[in-house]
């Protein structure tokens, strides 16, 4: 940026104090369990001392920046939207983090607008390498401890004044807490996964890497009597960041060690090129030589998480395709069941059978369930686009830059970035662009294009909302408890001998997802759409499925167009379903009774060996062929009620795709932008 002479201004002196205080004071802010909250409030003064400017200029393509938050803003509309395959629970806690997270991204667009806006002699590269570098220490001292103490826990504050409501919130108390680590099983035993001064250790893991780049930015300015301190830092930052068994965050480390060793190469530095081999030599046989290595490996050989990952990954993509693809819904939401069982959840023996919210495990999963496609698109193109205006690394500042960004990239699908990782990577964007000294003034768009954008976003909800207008919809629950097909299939006999297990080795198992698929059987719908006048596919279009976590009930429920009556299509369906389910669960009994038999045939009747399995058999046919339990029942149907037809997805796409077209058109028509305050 151009320098104006004069003086610091007094709202430039505040903001710059009130950053350096923010951040270094990390520690003490996590202690009183303000960590998430004092980053947020260190952009107010920013945000001040931006108003009080004259000439705000903002970087090079930060219109795909100023979209994305147009799409955030607009997510509020799907926000209550029921995605398919999740939970329809919502309720205040939804918009509680909607707004927490639109305040973080506001928060990182206010810190890259006040770092490209103030002039270096106010605040310094090195003042901002050194502060944002602080962070990495306090990441490795935090790590360290939670490595050694992982069941040390400090009472913060915040928990001790916050309304008893709040801190039953698990979102608020795990951002309000202040534990050094999570004690997990990763490695078949529990072991520690540091996370101090966050509340997440993956967030931990992001914050290393990234503020990583910013500490060696300015160990390279310091003084040659640092430099012990400097490998002292580095060297025992290899503990914390091996015994995390983050691979997230040993990923970023090899990229980046990559990255410099190309750069050293393509720059023709002998020197750093050998040093920084050696280290890596020394590093590799430091850590294969030691308990490290075991740990490493054993990491590697255990990668619980991938088929959760990606089994996460689909349904989030799946879901928002079909619900939603140009805005999202907003936010995240619980999955329904597992990835098992529509009936699955967590326990509390098994936290971990439960299905993470759709949405999460990576900023991108998240950027795409909440934005849409679209949003995406903005979001990518933006950091891409910063990316290539540094990749060629001609300055410290575009060095930062391009590691960080590439860092983060990197990170997208294995990390939920936004918070302080997304503020540090937004301030490398902002000293590379202060420094090359370019951009375009800020100004407001004129009265007719707001009128084009305005009236096109109106024009776009309005068409969504008529076209998209459906008759009333009717709908009713049938719910049906079920005999689990274990109980059903008894024998009536003490089957725990291994002689008898081997003889009578019958698999009875089955889940409510298994029996369930009988409900949607071609034999089924047809009956029951001949007693409620119904194709099956019309059925099949109008019928959804679900059961309460950890149960043997499903809930089946019709929805039909009035004047048709659901509750008779659905009590038909159920009826048809416990019949089919009977004749199915029958054949399973006679199979049974005959394999039985035929066991019992195989046996010598004139050996005494064989008598207590020939009485076991022989107890066992009996009971099957003359005990029937009941394969079910239908315990509850609801009355009819009123679908409220949810337009809320239709008609924000329709209002952001209108508004999308009026920027087109604006930029078409040329429209001259009319001067704001910050021109004059």
């Amino acid at each position: 940026m151009a320098e104006v002479p004069g003086t610091e201004p007094p709202a430039t002196r505040a903001a710059r104090r009130a950053f350096v205080v923010g951040i270094v004071g990390l520690p003490v802010w996590w202690v009183l369990g303000l960590a998430s909250a004092v980053p947020l409030l260190v952009t107010v003064p920013m945000a001040w001392d931006l108003w009080t400017r004259r000439g705000l200029r903002v970087p090079r393509h930060f219109g795909w920046w100023l979209l994305f938050l147009v799409w955030v803003v607009i997510g509020v509309g799907t926000l209550w939207a029921t995605a398919p395959g999740t939970a329809d629970a919502g309720g205040g806690t939804r918009i509680l983090v909607f707004g927490f997270r639109l305040l973080w991204y506001v928060a990182c667009t206010v810190m890259l607008l006040w770092i490209g806006n103030t002039p270096a002699r106010f605040v310094p590269d090195r003042l901002l390498h050194r502060v944002f570098g602080s962070v990495f220490v306090v990441a490795v001292v935090g790590g360290l401890i939670g490595v050694l103490l992982p069941d040390l826990a400090v009472t913060t504050l915040a928990e001790r004044v916050l309304p008893g409501g709040l801190r039953s919130n698990e979102f608020v108390r795990t951002l309000v807490s202040a534990e050094f680590a999570d004690v997990q099983k990763v490695l078949g035993d529990e072991g520690a996964r540091p996370k101090a001064p966050f509340p997440y250790t993956n967030t931990w893991g992001s914050v290393m890497a990234l503020s990583l780049v910013y500490f060696l930015a300015a160990a390279a300015r310091v003084q040659r009597r640092w430099h012990p301190a400097v490998v002292a830092v580095l060297a025992v930052a290899v503990v914390p960041v091996v015994l995390s068994l983050n691979r997230g965050l040993w990923l970023a480390l090899i990229a980046a060690a990559a990255g410099v060793l190309a750069l050293a190469a393509l720059r023709r530095h002998t020197l750093a090129l050998a040093g920084l081999v050696g280290v890596l030599v020394f590093l590799g046989v430091a850590i294969t030589s030691t308990p490290l290595g075991e740990t490493v490996f054993s990491r590697l050989d255990h990668p619980h998480s991938n088929d959760r990952r990606s089994q996460l990954i689909v349904a989030t993509i799946a879901s928002m395709s079909e619900g939603s693809p140009a805005v999202g819904y907003g936010s995240t939401r619980d999955a329904a069941g597992t990835f098992t069982s529509i009936a699955g959840g967590a326990t509390a023996d098994c936290a971990a059978c439960g299905v993470p919210p759709l949405g999460t495990q990576g900023q991108l999963w998240l950027v795409l369930f909440s934005q849409g496609w679209i949003g995406a698109a903005f979001f990518l193109t933006f950091f891409v686009l910063a990316l290539a205006r540094t990749v060629r690394c001609q300055t410290l500042n575009a060095t930062v830059a391009t590691f960080v960004v590439g860092i983060f990239l990197l990170q997208l699908t294995v990390y939920d970035t936004l918070g302080l990782p997304m503020m540090l990577v937004m301030a490398a964007v902002g000293l590379a662009w202060r420094e090359r000294e370019e951009g375009a003034r800020l100004h407001l768009p004129s009265g007719p294009a707001v009128a084009i954008v305005a009236g096109s976003a109106l024009l776009g909800a309005v068409v969504a909302l008529v076209d998209l207008s459906p008759g009333d919809r009717l709908a009713s629950t049938v719910t049906i408890a079920l005999t689990t097909a274990p109980t059903y299939l008894d024998v009536g006999a003490d089957t725990s001998g291994p002689e008898v297990d081997a003889i009578a080795d019958v698999t009875t198992t089955s889940s409510v997802d298994t029996e369930a698929a009988l409900l949607f059987s071609e034999r089924a719908l047809t009956r029951a759409g001949n007693r409620s006048d119904l194709t099956p596919r019309e059925l099949r279009r109008g019928m959804t499925l679900a059961a309460p976590p950890l149960s043997t009930v499903i809930e089946v429920t019709m929805t039909t167009s009035a004047p048709r009556d659901p509750s008779t299509a659905a009590l038909a369906v159920a009826e048809e379903y416990l019949a089919e389910r009977q004749r199915f669960l029958d054949a399973r009994r006679d199979d049974l009774a005959a394999r039985l038999a035929t066991n019992l045939a195989a046996t010598d009747p004139l050996d005494p060996a064989w008598s207590t399995s020939r009485d076991y058999l022989r107890a066992a046919i009996d009971h099957l062929t003359t005990h029937h339990p009941e394969v079910g029942r239908i315990i509850r149907v609801s009355d009819v009620h009123r679908v409220a037809d949810d337009r809320s997805v239709p008609v924000t796409t329709g209002g952001g795709l209108g508004g999308l077209l009026g920027v087109g058109l604006t930029a078409v028509a040329g429209h001259r932008p009319r001067r704001s305050r910050w021109q004059r």
